[in-house]
């Protein structure tokens, strides 16, 4: 055979085994990205979830703190009211004078 037929064939052969490599590598990627996208979509669900309980806490949070503002509302009329302070006697007004 001829020194440039085999040079030929082998060149050939290397062009052969690198477009596999590349088929490979191509599969390969198609197969991560799917699983990629699998894992992606489910963490999207889970920050959705996530999300909900965040808004779900910051709605407590703002109850908690108007339970709060009427609690000490109420102590200082209360206190007020142990005072002297407040008290309506008949139509006339507030005197702040027990009966």
């Amino acid at each position: 055979m001829d020194r440039g037929l085999i040079d030929l064939i082998a060149i050939a052969v290397q062009t052969g085994i690198f477009l596999l490599g590349v088929y490979a590598m191509v599969l390969y990627n198609k197969w991560s990205n799917r699983n990629l996208e699998e894992e992606v979509k489910e963490m999207k669900t889970e920050l959705k979830e996530l999300a909900k309980v965040i808004i779900q806490q910051a709605v407590q949070t703002k109850e908690i703190e108007n339970l709060r503002e009427q609690l000490t509302m109420t102590q200082r009329n209360v206190e007020d009211l142990r005072r002297g302070n407040g008290f309506v006697r008949g139509r006339h007004g507030i005197d702040g004078e027990y009966p």
